[in-house]
Order: structure tokens, then C-alpha cells, then sequence
């Protein structure tokens, strides 16, 4: 049997690996967790739904018990002594192999991810707080294996080479610890409950970050209040982020503008941009306002009150946080609420809202609305799509104007006749507008179009979620293929549409066998009923492929695109929902 001091060390080496092991597999569950926002109950949901579970580590462990459970029962003969300690001393490398194997587990789970973990402040405290908790849960596990019984007993032996019956039969003494087996035991648990550490660390910061975030916000209030630039607040189940890059565009020509960046719409997203991006100069602030339930947007205008406010739409994307339209509406129309209480004016996209909604809601908040649409205030008359952009046709003030812009889809139509609308509610003339309007430049990720003399064109719109843009790019595929090639459709789907998900997609599926010749589906499971919708509506023109990961179908499509091709990645899903967690 292994002395104390030998017992000691491998102890200490073992704890220092098993830490060590804490570390590598918390980062790789933070890199998730932070995709999530840092919820707790939509991370754990989610470890269940991907069995996000140990497995490999868990099952060395588990062999390392039974191991250590088959030699403390082997006390029949007079080897015991020695098959006890050998059996006993097998348990440390089996353990070994299985921490070395969850570190390397770990580590090709944060290598493979699209979207790698950024190590914030917030994530840097979440990870101490994680590890402290960690090394807390250990001592408690090697305090309890202490526990374990351990001793001596006699037991039977047998002398085979004894001359007289009698003296074969005897008795041996045979000493037994059961503490290396409580340990390997006891590991599995602490294994398993590392996601749980997690989430309950975060928990544990929830006071501290509130602190830290109040500060953060008080800082921006008092900037923005000294700085008093014109706001102009968006928001929308779809379209904001689009209809902010043009109208940044088009407010950015005539004065200093600034807008927050990319997909940035909450509270302290909003709140660093301003206290790291706002200056004197700034004559307009754009801010993009993303509704996580309802009063959120209510919680962004007291931070920054609009002047003139927009809604994009009211629809089915993050259907699934609202759970019914009519909930979705009325937390879009907090925004119309602070924008008259700050004496401003809305401009609303009544063709992205269902008519009994807008109508309702129009009563519910009364006040200075312009309305844009098939009718209206701003008339949206159509748009013509060309291989260098659209063309969009609104009246207003009894004029009717020609917008030409170099963006694709009838979706962004619609987006440059309400970003236009805006504009002029801001007080710019119809022809600073129009100039503007000429050199927008792409929106990245968005109906991004990259074109090519001796390549395919590529249609890069990894960034929507939401149907009414993938139809749009869908019809986006014909106008932009060369005559007589080939139009290559790859998607995952959509995701958060909620009880609307099977429903759009199978329409979306439907659309795709109308404008593709190539579909190549990446996770066919998750969307069974675009595979069902495509199907039935192919009539046998449409080659389907399908793909376990977006980038097995993105290197199908490089290897066969040709010449004169037209190709749209439409959507691109985080590791949540594509990643094949393997631990």
C-alpha cells in the first residue's frame, strides 16, 4: 500500500491537475454562457437541450471506482494484501487519463468555436469567482472522502501446496482504504457540477455587477445631459440595424453623426458607446434599441430621450421572449411613449405591423406619428431591383421621389423609404437624401453583395434571423446570377421565432425550391419542416444537400461554385445552436 507521504503528494498533484482541469473546461463553458448573456436558467436549458454534460471524464472516473471497488473485494486469498494495493494504486493514472482527457476535451471545444470567448471585465470576474468556488468544492470533496472507511480484517485463505487438508485452511489479515475510491467518486460529482458553478457564480457577482453597471450608467447620463445631442431612437423585430446604417449614412453627409455600432442595443452597450464614443461635435446620436422583455426600451429612452423615434416592424423574430405579438408591440411602443413625453415626433413602418396591432397601439399612445407604407404619410409605391441596387419609389408632400441606393432585397425597399421618412422628419431636404442615398455603402453581414468578374456572386447575409429578410434575399438570387447559372442557397434557419418557428419555415422551405438550384441545409434536424416545405415544393429541379456544420457546407459550396453563380449564405447560427458540444 502507498505510504502517507506518497499519498500526500499525489493528493497535491491531483488537486493541482483537477484545478487545472476546473479552469480549461470553465473557459470553454463561459465561451456558451457569455452567448447567452450571462442567463443563468437559458444556459442550464440549454446544457440540457445540447447534453452539454461530461461524458468522457465521467466514464474514466467511473472506471477508476470500479477498479478500486473490484481489489477492496478481493480478500479470498493470500495475494489480497498486494492485489489491494497494486489495483488501489491503478486508480491515480486512471484518474490522470481522465483529467488530461477533459483538459483536451475542453480545450478542442473553444478551438472549434465560430464565436470564441471575449474575456471582459464581467467574464474575468465570473471565471475568479468560478475557480474560487472550484478549489471551495474540492477541499469539501477530499474533507468527505476522509470519511471513508478504512482498517483491517481477517479473511480466509487457502494453502494449495499444504500436505495435510487441515493446515490448508487459514486465516489472513488484509488492511483496506477506501479513500482513493470515495475521491474518484465523489470527482464525478464535482465534474458534473461545474456548469452549475458557473451559473452560480454569476449569481453570486449579480449585486457587484449592478454596482459596477449604476456607475457605469450615471457616468453616461451625466455626459450625454452635458453633450444634449438630437436622438433618434430605432427599434423592431427586424430592420433596425439596417434601416441605422442608411440612416447614418444619409444624417452623416449633412452633420456629424454618430450611431451605435453593429448589433450594440442594450442598456450597457448604449452606455459605453456613449461614455467612449459621444463628443461636443456629434449634432446626432442614432441609437439602436433591442427589447429582451417588456420595459427594456422604456429603461433605454430614460437613458437616452429621443427626439424622433422609429419602429421597423413588429414580428416573429425573438418571437420566442414575447411568446404573442401583442407583447412584442407594446414593448416596441415604449419607444413612442418617451418620444412624446420628450415632445419629438415617430415614424412608424405600418407595412411590418400587422394592421389590427398598429391600430390598436396607435390609440393606446397617442401622438405625432408618420407613418410610411402602401399608404400614409411617406406612400412606398415599389422598387425595381437591378444588378446595382434598388430602386425605390415613395410620395410624400404630393412629390413623388426616386431613391437609388446600391443595397439589395425588398426588405431594405422598405428600409430606405422609412430611413428617407426619418430623415425628413429630422429636417433634411429630399435632395440631401437622394445624394446620400447614391453612395450608401454595404451593411456587413446584411444582403452584403460581393461581386466578381471571374467568380460567383456572393450574397452575404450570415446576420439576419428573420423571415421577411430571407425571402428577400431568396428573390435577391435572381437578379443578381448571370443568365443561364446557377442559383446556391446555404442556411441553418432561423432561430427564436417560438410557436412561429415550424410555420415560416416551411413557407421559407417552399420559397427556396422557387428561386434555388442548389439548397445546402446545415442542420437539417433543427428545421425539419423547411427540409418538409422544400420537398414538397421541388419538382425535382432543386439538388439538396445537407450538412451537420455551416463550415462542411460553406467548403462544399467553394470547392463547386462557378463562374457567373449567384450564392447566399443566409444566416449564420452561433455555436448554441450548430455546436456539437462534446465533453
Amino acid at each position: 500500500m502507498p505510504d502517507l507521504s506518497t499519498n500526500l503528494i499525489m493528493s497535491v498533484l491531483g488537486g493541482l491537475f483537477i484545478l487545472w482541469f476546473a479552469y480549461e473546461r470553465g473557459l470553454a463553458l463561459l465561451m456558451f454562457f457569455q452567448q447567452e448573456e450571462y442567463d443563468g436558467p437559458r444556459f442550464v436549458s440549454w446544457i440540457k437541450q445540447k447534453q452539454g454534460y461530461d461524458k468522457t471524464t465521467s466514464i474514466w472516473l467511473l472506471v477508476a471506482v470500479l477498479i478500486g471497488i473490484i481489489s477492496h473485494t478481493l480478500l479470498a486469498n493470500t495475494q489480497a494484501a498486494f492485489i489491494i494495493g497494486v489495483a488501489s494504486f491503478l486508480v491515480w493514472p486512471t484518474m490522470a487519463v481522465a483529467i488530461f482527457q477533459g483538459i483536451w476535451l475542453s480545450r478542442k471545444n473553444r478551438k472549434n468555436s465560430k464565436k470564441p470567448l471575449v474575456l471582459t471585465q464581467r467574464a474575468k470576474r465570473i471565471l475568479q469567482v468560478y475557480m474560487l468556488l472550484s478549489v471551495a468544492a474540492y477541499t469539501f470533496l477530499i474533507l468527505a472522502s476522509k470519511l471513508s472507511p478504512k482498517g483491517s480484517q481477517f479473511s480466509i485463505s487457502v494453502e494449495t501446496d499444504s500436505e495435510s487438508w487441515l493446515d490448508m485452511i487459514g486465516f489472513v489479515k488484509v488492511s483496506y482504504d477506501w479513500q482513493i475510491v470515495a475521491v474518484a467518486a465523489l470527482l464525478i460529482v464535482f465534474v458534473q457540477a461545474l456548469p452549475f458553478l458557473l451559473v452560480l457564480a454569476n449569481k453570486l457577482l449579480e449585486p457587484f455587477e449592478e454596482r459596477v453597471k449604476a456607475k457605469f450608467r450615471q457616468e453616461a447620463i451625466d455626459k450625454f445631459a452635458e453633450l444634449q445631442p438630437k436622438v433618434i431612437a430605432i427599434t423592431g423585430s427586424f430592420g433596425k440595424t439596417s434601416t441605422k446604417h442608411i440612416l447614418s449614412h444619409i444624417l452623416g453627409a449633412a452633420a456629424p453623426t454618430l450611431a451605435t455600432p453593429g448589433s450594440v442595443n442594450t442598456d450597457m452597450g448604449i452606455t459605453r458607446v456613449i461614455r467612449e464614443s459621444l463628443t461636443a461635435e456629434h449634432q446626432f446620436f442614432i441609437v439602436e434599441m433591442g427589447a429582451y422583455g417588456p420595459g427594456s426600451i422604456a429603461r433605454l429612452c430614460k437613458l437616452t430621450p429621443p427626439n424622433v423615434g422609429l419602429i421597423t416592424a413588429v414580428g416573429a423574430a425573438h418571437y420566442e421572449r414575447f411568446k404573442t405579438l401583442e407583447t412584442v408591440a407594446r414593448a416596441k411602443f415604449e419607444i413612442a411613449e418617451a418620444t412624446f413625453a420628450n415632445g419629438g415626433q415617430m415614424v412608424v413602418n405600418k407595412d411590418g405591423i400587422e394592421a389590427s396591432l398598429l391600430n390598436e397601439r396607435l390609440r393606446a399612445v397617442a401622438g405625432d406619428y408618420k407613418l410610411v407604407g402602401t399608404e400614409g404619410d411617406v406612400i412606398f409605391k415599389g422598387y425595381t431591383s437591378t444588378p446595382e441596387g434598388i430602386e425605390v419609389t415613395v410620395e410624400a408632400e404630393d412629390e413623388e421621389h426616386i431613391l437609388k441606393c446600391p443595397l439589395f432585397g425588398e426588405h431594405q425597399a422598405g428600409n430606405v423609404a422609412t430611413a428617407a421618412a426619418t430623415a425628413r422628419a429630422v429636417g433634411l431636404p429630399w435632395s440631401a437624401i437622394k445624394g446620400a442615398l447614391a453612395s450608401v455603402p454595404q451593411i456587413r453581414y446584411r444582403l452584403e453583395v460581393s461581386k466578381s468578374t471571374s467568380g460567383p456572386t456572393l450574397i452575404n447575409d450570415a446576420y439576419n434571423s428573420n423571415p421577411v429578410g430571407f425571402a428577400a434575399a431568396l428573390e435577391t438570387l435572381d437578379v443578381l446570377r448571370k443568365e443561364g447559372r446557377r442559383r446556391i442557397l446555404v442556411t441553418p434557419g432561423m432561430v427564436e421565432l417560438g410557436s412561429m418557428h415550424d410555420k415560416e419555415h416551411e413557407r421559407l422551405g417552399a420559397l427556396a425550391a422557387k428561386h434555388c438550384d442548389i439548397v445546402l441545409i446545415v442542420t437539417p434536424d433543427r428545421i425539419p419542416t423547411f427540409v418538409k416545405g422544400l420537398e414538397q415544393a421541388n419538382d425535382g429541379s432543386v439538388t439538396v444537400m445537407t450538412f451537420a456544420k455551416q463550415d462542411d457546407a460553406e467548403k462544399w459550396a467553394k470547392a463547386n461554385w462557378k463562374e457567373g453563380d449567384a450564392v447566399l449564405f443566409e444566416n449564420n447560427l452561433p455555436d448554441l445552436y450548430e455546436a456539437e458540444v462534446s465533453f
